[in-house]
């Protein structure tokens, strides 16, 4: 069809050239004679024929319809000519034109297959000038308009296959909010399918509290003031959805009429953005009750957050510190060290130091400041935070506690002399001890057994004999060391007790012990029971007899 004439609107062109021919074949009656109406066919664009409905013999072409089928074609067949079939055509309108349908016109759009071109056809049954009925077609060329109907169609059915797919909802309302187009993904954000939206006014699904400022700046986008809104939107379960809509106004003849835009759910964000609130405040809230001092600074060493322990540890509000620099509350040293670490935070170094810092009055503050660097998300560094801590009452301290390490000192070298004099004095308590042992043994020998030896040669009775073989049985005893270490190691223990446990050490069974102490059983084993206890073996499986014999000395 290249170099065709081309209408400049072909919509126009047909409704009109339809309106133009219907009137012409009407009023054909009077048109006398029949080369009138066919000049009029053959000055035209549109391409018209007539053929014989029965026979499909093509009787007349315009110049227009020859132009594309070729100057031969009156007196062939219409289907073979037009379409290139040996056959008359299955989409054939001549039943829509004659019969019971005779003095009707048929209007229809068809591409033709010979050439793929699109037509806008007008089909009437017309009496030829020979008398006999016949069939008229006038077609107009609407392949271009097809052509831009079929693009717009594939680039719309693009256009929604995007909308659709976007996690955001796409949607259209007029000027009084009420929805005129929603984006599917809108039931799985709400709950609602578009068809429950579209014909309703977006203040039906707006969160109460939210509904008086929507409306104001729905007429606010309308007159081109176009921001990000927020809102909550309450969704078909009832729960609150925050919402995030950005919005462009639709003209018509210079009038807001109507808005479209794209709604996102930023529910999560919104949370997130409230944890992150209270995380501050809880934040800022420990900040301003702890007892050290706290203080922000950025990359050129200006302070840009200090909390109020700080002022108060430097006799200034907070307001006065805000956006001075560090050393202006220091001294010449101070700013000297404060220079050297800023340095080092640089580099990401953050160990903490002594500083001195001059309060409001003058006065001189030493602090600890342990600092932190901090650095932007491509790796530059803007600045640091630092804890600062008042030590003077720790120099204080620290000055308190050397005096009392040098009272110490003296007293320690006292004591160390005291203790000496007292381990000489044990020396010789022990030496002594064992003097007065080797005395008491020496006597027994020297003076008790010669008599009784003199004893036991005289004539005895079996009684007194027993009763010389104890004693001398004690006295063995008196003179063993075991006696003695018992006692020492378990001085708790009766004169009783201590009789009591030699004769279980050398093998005696109760009863025996009580024949010659002349005690009952049940005296002995009670003496048993407490000697179990004092030694630390009451609840134990221990043999008495056993224990006694193992710390026996040798």
């Amino acid at each position: 069809m290249a170099g065709k004439k081309r209408t400049p609107n072909p919509e126009k062109r047909v409704d009109r050239s339809s309106r133009e021919l219907v009137d012409r074949l009407k009023a054909e009656e009077t048109l006398k004679p029949w080369g009138q109406l066919l000049s009029v066919f053959d000055a035209i664009d549109e391409k018209v024929y007539v053929s014989d409905p029965e026979t499909h013999e093509i009787l007349y072409a315009n110049p227009a319809k020859k132009s594309v089928f070729g100057e031969d074609i009156i007196g062939q067949k219409c289907h073979k000519a037009f379409q290139g079939l040996d056959a008359p055509c299955e989409f054939c309108t001549n039943p829509m034109i004659f019969g019971e349908k005779l003095g009707k016109t048929h209007i229809w759009e068809f591409e033709n297959r010979k050439n793929g071109n699109w037509l806008h056809c007008i089909d009437r049954a017309i009496r030829w000038s020979d008398g006999r009925m016949v069939r008229f077609e006038m077609a107009v060329d609407i392949h271009d308009r097809k052509v831009a109907e079929e693009a717009l169609r594939t680039s719309e059915q693009e256009y929604r296959s995007i909308v659709e797919n976007l996690n955001e909802i796409v949607y259209t309302a007029d000027a009084d909010m009420r929805a005129t187009y929603v984006s599917s993904v809108a039931e799985s954000l709400v709950g609602y399918t578009p068809s429950e939206i579209v014909g309703h006014s977006f203040s039906e699904f707006i969160f109460a509290d939210d509904l008086d400022r929507i409306r104001k700046r729905w007429a606010e986008v309308l007159s081109g003031q176009l921001r990000p809104t927020e809102f909550r939107i309450v969704k078909k379960s009832g729960e609150t959805m925050w919402a995030r809509t950005f919005s462009k106004p639709v003209f018509q003849d210079g009038k807001g009429i109507g808005l479209r835009g794209v709604l996102l759910d930023i529910t999560e964000y919104k949370e997130t953005e409230a944890a992150l609130r209270e995380s501050e405040r809880r934040y800022r809230d420990l900040l301003e009750t702890m007892n050290e001092g706290f203080r922000m600074i950025d990359e050129k060493g200006l302070i840009t957050y200090s909390n109020k322990a700080l002022g108060a540890m430097l006799g200034y509000k907070v307001n006065e510190m805000i956006g001075h620099p560090a050393t202006e509350f220091l001294d010449e040293q101070g700013k000297k060290v404060w220079a050297r670490e800023f340095e080092k935070r640089k580099k990401r170094e953050s160990s903490s130091y002594e500083m001195t810092m001059v309060r409001k009055d003058g006065g001189r503050v030493q602090t600890i400041v342990s600092p932190r660097p901090l650095f932007d998300d491509s790796g530059v560094f803007s600045g640091s935070y630092s804890a600062i801590t008042d030590i003077r009452d720790l120099k204080r301290t620290q000055e308190i506690l050397k005096e009392r390490e040098k009272d110490l000192k003296v007293k320690t070298a006292n004591l160390e002399e005291v203790n000496a004099a007292l381990r000489v004095l044990l020396r010789r308590m022990e030496e002594d001890k064992r003097e007065l042992e080797d005395k008491v043994r020496l006597n027994i020998q020297q003076m008790i057994h010669p008599y009784l030896e003199r004893l036991k040669a005289g004539g005895l009775s079996e009684r007194q004999r027993r009763q010389i073989k104890k004693l001398e049985t004690n006295l063995g005893e008196i003179m063993s060391p075991f006696t003695q270490e018992l006692l020492t190691q378990h001085p708790r223990l009766t004169p009783a007790e201590l009789q009591i446990a030699n004769f279980i050490r050398q093998g005696r069974n109760s009863k025996e012990i009580a024949d010659d102490l002349g005690l009952s059983v049940r005296t002995v084993e009670t003496h048993r029971r407490n000697m179990r206890d004092k030694l630390g073996i009451k609840d134990k499986k221990a043999n008495l007899r056993s224990y006694l014999v193992s710390h026996q000395s040798t």
